[in-house]
């Protein structure tokens, strides 16, 4: 079965998740003695910190992105030298054939600035196995073995660099279902834990049972009361 792209089920930021867990971990090392009453030992209340720092240090989305985009611009620099070489090629095959004659259209030069990057690469090589073939009937214009085997090679580290691209943007995705998996989960057991801290004081410190409350609304002061009088 295909699995399902892992939404948040936390009502807040990141941000807010994570400052929350600190914050509600503090009251429960305050409360530890009234949480082991409920089977919670000091383990797994550590393990929540430890689990929340862990969070805190998954990468965030503007930095897979980076690494994605830094790909991109590479493997679009890497084409650049491709069409640079294959525009050389084309200047000597010109000398000898009219732009518009079968024999220069033969190559197929044409469409291959607005390629897709996978027809590109597949195109220039088949430009390569044609000029490699005739290379001799241009070898007066310069056009020699050598410079198409390195040309050749550099349309190989273009294929390199999109399929680095692409493990780049798989990374990415990979990476940020894997952080919303971690954050569910430490929402899951912040809201287990301050559940059992609500049932501990609820009937006995409404202060300490506030602290337990979850509330995903930024504390402020409020508008001043106006004077009395």
């Amino acid at each position: 079965m295909k699995q399902v792209q892992a939404t948040a089920n936390y009502p807040m930021s990141q941000g807010d998740l994570l400052l929350t867990c600190h914050t509600k971990a503090g009251f429960m090392a305050r409360d530890a003695a009234a949480f082991a009453t409920r089977g919670v030992g000091p383990a797994r209340l550590a393990a929540f910190e430890a689990q929340t720092a862990a969070a805190a240090k998954l990468p965030s989305d503007e930095q897979l992105d980076n690494q994605k985009q830094t790909l991109t611009a590479a493997a679009a620099t890497q084409r650049g030298v491709v069409e640079s070489g294959m525009a050389t090629v084309m200047s000597q095959v010109a000398i000898v054939h009219d732009e518009r004659s079968p024999a220069y259209k033969a190559f197929g030069s044409g469409g291959l600035y607005n390629d897709s990057e996978g027809d590109f690469y597949v195109n220039m090589g088949h430009l390569l196995d044609w000029a490699t073939a005739h290379v001799a009937d241009y070898a007066v214009q310069g056009l020699t073995p050598a410079q198409l085997t390195a040309l050749a090679a550099e349309n190989e580290r273009y294929l390199a660099a999109l399929r680095a691209q692409r493990l780049a943007e798989s990374g990415r995705s990979a990476g940020t279902q894997t952080r919303q998996i971690a954050l569910n989960a430490l929402y899951d057991e912040l809201s287990a834990l301050c559940g059992i801290g609500q049932g501990l004081f609820k009937q006995t410190d409404v202060s300490k049972y506030n602290d337990y409350v979850i509330d995903p609304a930024p504390r402020s002061a409020g508008p001043a009361a106006p004077p009395v009088g």
